[in-house]
C-alpha cells in the first residue's frame, strides 16, 4: 500500500507541475513578444484545477491580453475582445489576492486596460468601426465602475458609438447614465430626444424633454425642443409660454420672435401676430419667413374680408367693406414683394403676389407673376 501511494503521489505531483509549468512557459513566451504562444499556454492553465486558483495565473493573463490588445497582429480575437479579457483577467487576480501581495500590479494593470479600451474606442471611432468602438467604450465604463470611479467621457462616448452603429437602446441606456451625472449638462437630454424622435416615439421625445428642463428649466435648447413638439402638435396655448420664456432668455433671438408670430397667427391672434412677426425683422431685417408670413397673414385677412364683403346685398356697404378689405390687401403688398425680391424663385411668395394684384386690379403685374410662377412649375 505504501508504494502505492507512493506512486500516486508522485504522479499528482508531476501534473501539478506540468500545469505549473504551463504558467511559467506562459510568461516566458510573453516577455519573448510569443504572444500566440503565451495566450495558448495561459489559457490551458486557467482551465486546470491545479493553477485555476491561483492569483498568478490571471495576472499573467491579464498581461498577455493586454499585450494582444496593443498588438496589430492577428491572433484570433479582436482587440475588444482581448483588452475585455484583460481586465476581466486582472479582477480574478485581484479577487484571488487574499493578502493583496500583487494589489499593486493589477491595479495597475486595470488601469492601463481600461485607459487602453478607451483609447481603442476612440481609434475604432474615428475609422467608423462603430461597433467595436461601443463595444470598447462599453468595457472602459465597465472598468472603471469595478475601481470604483465613473468614466462619464467613455459612458457618453458608449451612447455616441452606439448611436452610430444603429443600437439605439444602447446608446439611450448611455446617455441616460450620462445624464444622471450631469455630464454635458443638457446635451443629453437633447440627444436621447432625438433617438425617440427618429423612433417616431412622440410620448418618450417629450418625456425626455420634459426630464431636462427639470434638470435645467432655463436650457434654450430644450424649451425649442419643448416648443416644436407643442406647435407639431398644434398645442399653441403651451407653445406660447415655451415661447414667452424663451424670449426672456434670449431677447435678441429672431426664430424665437418668428415662431411666436406663428403661434399668435394659428391662436388667431392677428394683431399680437404681426407685432412679434415685426420683432423679428428688426433683429434681422432681411429674415424672409417673417416677412413672408406677415405678408400673407394680411393677404388671408384681406380674402377673409373680402369674402365677408361678398355677402352684404347693401351696395354701399358692400363697397365700404370691399375697400376696406383692400386696404388690408395693401398692407400685405410691401411684404410680399420684399420677399419676392429676397428670394425671386420661391413659389409661395410668386403665387401670393399674383393673387394679390389680381384682387387689387393690377392686372401687368399679375400677368408678369403667373408667368414667373408657370416658369417656376416646369
Amino acid at each position: 500500500m505504501k508504494r502505492i501511494l507512493s506512486i500516486v503521489f508522485i504522479a499528482t505531483a508531476v501534473t501539478a507541475m506540468g500545469q505549473n509549468a504551463k504558467v511559467v512557459s506562459a510568461y516566458n513566451a510573453k516577455e519573448s513578444g510569443e504572444y500566440k504562444e503565451a495566450r495558448e499556454y495561459i489559457d490551458e492553465a486557467i482551465t486546470h484545477e491545479k493553477t485555476m486558483g491561483k492569483e498568478k495565473t490571471w495576472r499573467y493573463r491579464g498581461q498577455i491580453y493586454q499585450l494582444i490588445a496593443m498588438s496589430d497582429d492577428d491572433f484570433g480575437v479582436s482587440k475588444a475582445e482581448a483588452v475585455e479579457t484583460a481586465i476581466q483577467s486582472f479582477l480574478k487576480a485581484q479577487e484571488l489576492d487574499e493578502k493583496e501581495r500583487y494589489l499593486d500590479q493589477t491595479k495597475l494593470g486595470l488601469a492601463q486596460s481600461q485607459n487602453l479600451a478607451l483609447n481603442l474606442g476612440i481609434e475604432a471611432y474615428n475609422e467608423k468601426n462603430y461597433e467595436d468602438s461601443r463595444d470598447l467604450f462599453l468595457t472602459a465604463a465597465k472598468a472603471a465602475e469595478k475601481a470604483g470611479v465613473t468614466d462619464t467621457l467613455a459612458i457618453y462616448n458608449a451612447g455616441l458609438s452606439a448611436e452610430q452603429a444603429g443600437d439605439n437602446e444602447t446608446a439611450l441606456e448611455q446617455y441616460k447614465k450620462a445624464s444622471e451625472t450631469g455630464y454635458q449638462g443638457a446635451l443629453m437630454y437633447v440627444y436621447m430626444a432625438n433617438i425617440h424622435q427618429k423612433q417616431g416615439n412622440d410620448e418618450e421625445y417629450l418625456k425626455a424633454i420634459k426630464e431636462g428642463r427639470k434638470a435645467y428649466p432655463e436650457n434654450s435648447d430644450l424649451i425649442v425642443y419643448e416648443l416644436n413638439w407643442y406647435l407639431q402638435n398644434e398645442k399653441f396655448e403651451e407653445a406660447r409660454e415655451n415661447l414667452q420664456l424663451a424670449i426672456k432668455n434670449e431677447p435678441d433671438n429672431e426664430q424665437l420672435y418668428f415662431s411666436l408670430g406663428v403661434v399668435y397667427d394659428n391662436l388667431g391672434e392677428t394683431d399680437k401676430a404681426a407685432d412679434a412677426y415685426k420683432d423679428a425683422i428688426e433683429i434681422k431685417e432681411d429674415y424672409f419667413d417673417a416677412i413672408y408670413n406677415l405678408g400673407a397673414m394680411y393677404f388671408n385677412q384681406g380674402v377673409e374680408m373680402n369674402n365677408a364683403a361678398n355677402d352684404i346685398e347693401d351696395n354701399a356697404k358692400y363697397k365700404a367693406a370691399r375697400d376696406e378689405a383692400k386696404q388690408v390687401f395693401l398692407k400685405s403688398r410691401p411684404f410680399l414683394e420684399k420677399a419676392h425680391e429676397l428670394d425671386p424663385k420661391d413659389t409661395g411668395a410668386i403665387a401670393s403676389l399674383s393673387q394679390l394684384y389680381a384682387m387689387i386690379g393690377e392686372n401687368e403685374k399679375y400677368e408678369e407673376m403667373k408667368k414667373k410662377l408657370e416658369a417656376a412649375k416646369q
